[in-house]
C-alpha cells in the first residue's frame, strides 16, 4: 500500500489515474442517447445549425449546452459521441479543478482518493455518457466556488470575484436551479466571511453582466426580456412528488429528500461515509486550517443545495440528478478525509481508511452494474433495423417521435411512418411505447398498433444482458433468484419485434 500511495502522490499521477478510471467506467457503463431531455438539447443544437440566430423554447434555450453541442456536431458530424462530448468535457474540466482544489490544500493522495470517490459515484459514472445539463451546471458552479475560495484565502480580487459571478450567471443560463447558489453567497455576505461585505457585490455584478446579455438578446429576438424565465415557470404542470417518484422511497415531504441520498442506488454508501467524514474535516484540529475552511465551505454549499432542491416541492421532482452538486461535494469530502488518513494516519487508521474506501467503491461498482444502460432500447433498435435494411418501416407515433434525433443521424427520418400498419407493411413493434396510450396515441388508436396473430415475425430483438446479469446467469445463481427480481435484472425492457403485415 505504501508504494502505491507514494506513486500516486507524485506529480500528476493521481490525476491521470483518476481520469483513466473515468475512461474505463464510461466505457463500461456507456449510455449515450436516452430519448429524454437529451433530445431537447439536440433539437436546440440543430436550431443553431439550421436557423442561426436561434432562440428556442423550454430546454432548447439552454445555450451553454446547445451551442457547444452545435459546434460538436459541426466539427465531428452527426453521431452519438459528438452528442455526448460537451457534457463529458465539462466533467473532465470539473474533475481537474476538484483535484487541484484538494491537492493544493490537502496533498496529492487526498486529491486522488477524492477523484476516486467522485468518479465511481454511480450518478456520475452513468451521467458521464449522457448529454445533460446537470454536469455542466455543477462544473460551472464549482469553478465559481474555487475562485471564491481562493479569494477568501488570499484576499479579494475584483477580477476573480467578477469571474465567479459570471460563471454563476452562465450556470443560470444552463438551468434555472443554479440560482440556488445565491443562498450560499448571501450567507457568506451576511457573515462578511473572508473579507468585507462589499467585495461580494462583485460576484453579483458578474452574474448580472451575464444575465443582462441574455436579457438583451431575448428582448431583441422575442420582445420579452424574461422569455426564458416565463417558459421555465409555465412549461409544465405542478410537480407532485408522490406521483413523480423517480425511483424514490416516498414517506413524508420533510424526509423524502434525505431518503434520496440515503436509499437510492445512485449514492449507495456515500452519505453514510461522507457525513461523518465532512464533520471530522470541519471540526478536527489534526488537519490544517485551509483544509478545514475548504471542508466547511463545501459542506455549506452542499447543505444549501440539498435544502433548496428539497424545498422546491412543486417545481422539481426528487430525481437523484438534481442532488448532483450535493452528492459530488460529499464525495470530494469523503475522498479527502480517506486520503488524509491514508497519507498521514497511524497504521491502524490507514488500514481502516482503506477498508472504507474499498467498501465505498465496491458498493458503487455494484450499483453501476445494475444501472439501466439502455433506457431507449426500442428507439435505438428501430434505428439499428433501419441501418440494416433499405425499405421503409412503420412504428407507433411515440417511438418515432422519441427516435427523431438518431433518425436524423442516419438520414432515415423519411423512411419511418407512424400511420397504423397496413397490408404489406414492415411494422416495428416497441411494446414499451405501443401497448399503452400516450401523448401521441389515444386509447382508441392503440389497438391498431398491436400485433395480430396472423402477422409474420421477421425478427425479435432482446435487450443485451448487463454484466451482473451475465455473471449471475453463468454461475447459476439466477435460477435460485425470485423470478420477478431476475426479470428486472435481466430484461430491462420487453423485446421488440419486426413484423410483416400480410
Amino acid at each position: 500500500m505504501h508504494g502505491a500511495l507514494q506513486f500516486l502522490g507524485t506529480g500528476r499521477r493521481g490525476l491521470w489515474a483518476g481520469l483513466v478510471l473515468l475512461a474505463g467506467l464510461v466505457a463500461l457503463s456507456w449510455v449515450g442517447f436516452i430519448a429524454s431531455d437529451d433530445t431537447t438539447y439536440a433539437v436546440g443544437a440543430y436550431g443553431w445549425i439550421d436557423d442561426f440566430p436561434y432562440v428556442g423554447g423550454h430546454g432548447t434555450i439552454r445555450y451553454p449546452i446547445t451551442i457547444p453541442m452545435a459546434l460538436s456536431f459541426t466539427l465531428l458530424g452527426d453521431n452519438e459521441f459528438a452528442f455526448v462530448l460537451p457534457s463529458l468535457l465539462f466533467l473532465i474540466g470539473f474533475l481537474y479543478l476538484a483535484w487541484r482544489v484538494v491537492r493544493d490544500r490537502a496533498g496529492a493522495i487526498p486529491a486522488f482518493t477524492a477523484l476516486v470517490a467522485v468518479v465511481t459515484c454511480p450518478l456520475i459514472a452513468v451521467q458521464a455518457s449522457i448529454a445533460s445539463v446537470d454536469i455542466i451546471e455543477m462544473a460551472l458552479l464549482f469553478a465559481a466556488f474555487a475562485l471564491s475560495l481562493d479569494c477568501i484565502e488570499n484576499g479579494p480580487e475584483r477580477g476573480k470575484l467578477l469571474a465567479a459571478g459570471a460563471l454563476c450567471g452562465v450556470a443560470f443560463l444552463t438551468r434555472e436551479t443554479a440560482v440556488f447558489v445565491a443562498v450560499f453567497y448571501a450567507l457568506l455576505f451576511l457573515a462578511s466571511y473572508g473579507f468585507a461585505r462589499w467585495h461580494y457585490l462583485w460576484v453579483a455584478a458578474g452574474f448580472l453582466a451575464v444575465w443582462s446579455l441574455e436579457i438583451l438578446y431575448l428582448t431583441v429576438m422575442t420582445g420579452d426580456p424574461l422569455y426564458r424565465f416565463n417558459i421555465a415557470m409555465n412549461h409544465d404542470s405542478t410537480i407532485d412528488r408522490t406521483v413523480d417518484l423517480a425511483g424514490n422511497v416516498i414517506v413524508h415531504p420533510v424526509i423524502d429528500p434525505l431518503l434520496v441520498l440515503l436509499a437510492n442506488q445512485e449514492f449507495m454508501l456515500l452519505t453514510f461515509v461522507a457525513v461523518p467524514a465532512a464533520a471530522w474535516l470541519c471540526t478536527t484540529r489534526s488537519v490544517g486550517p485551509r483544509i478545514r475552511r475548504m471542508a466547511r465551505l463545501m459542506s455549506l454549499l452542499a447543505a444549501v443545495w440539498f435544502v433548496c432542491v428539497g424545498a422546491a416541492q412543486s417545481l422539481l421532482p426528487l430525481n437523484p440528478r438534481y442532488f448532483m452538486i450535493t452528492s459530488t461535494l460529499l464525495a470530494i469530502l469523503a475522498g479527502t478525509a480517506i486520503g488524509l488518513l491514508l497519507q498521514g494516519g497511524a497504521a491502524r487508521l490507514r488500514w481502516g481508511a482503506l477498508v472504507v474506501l474499498l467498501a465505498l467503491v465496491g458498493a458503487n461498482f455494484v450499483a453501476i452494474m445494475v444501472e439501466n444502460k439502455e433506457p431507449a432500447f426500442g428507439e435505438e433498435t428501430l434505428v439499428a433495423v433501419l441501418e440494416e435494411s433499405e425499405g421503409p418501416l412503420v412504428t407507433d407515433p411515440m417511438t418515432r417521435f422519441r427516435a427523431r434525433i438518431p433518425l436524423r443521424w442516419i438520414d432515415a427520418a423519411d423512411r419511418v411512418s407512424d400511420a397504423p400498419p397496413r397490408a404489406g407493411d414492415l411494422y416495428f413493434h416497441n411494446p414499451a411505447r405501443a401497448d399503452v396510450p400516450n401523448a401521441f396515441m389515444s386509447e382508441d388508436a392503440a389497438p391498431a398498433y398491436r400485433p395480430q396473430p396472423d402477422w409474420q415475425v421477421v425478427g425479435t430483438y432482446v435487450p443485451e444482458a448487463g454484466i451482473l446479469a451475465r455473471l449471475l446467469e453463468a454461475s447459476g445463481i439466477s435460477q435460485s433468484l425470485p423470478q420477478g427480481l431476475w426479470q428486472k435484472l435481466r430484461y430491462r425492457h420487453p423485446p421488440a419485434t419486426l413484423y410483416r403485415v400480410p
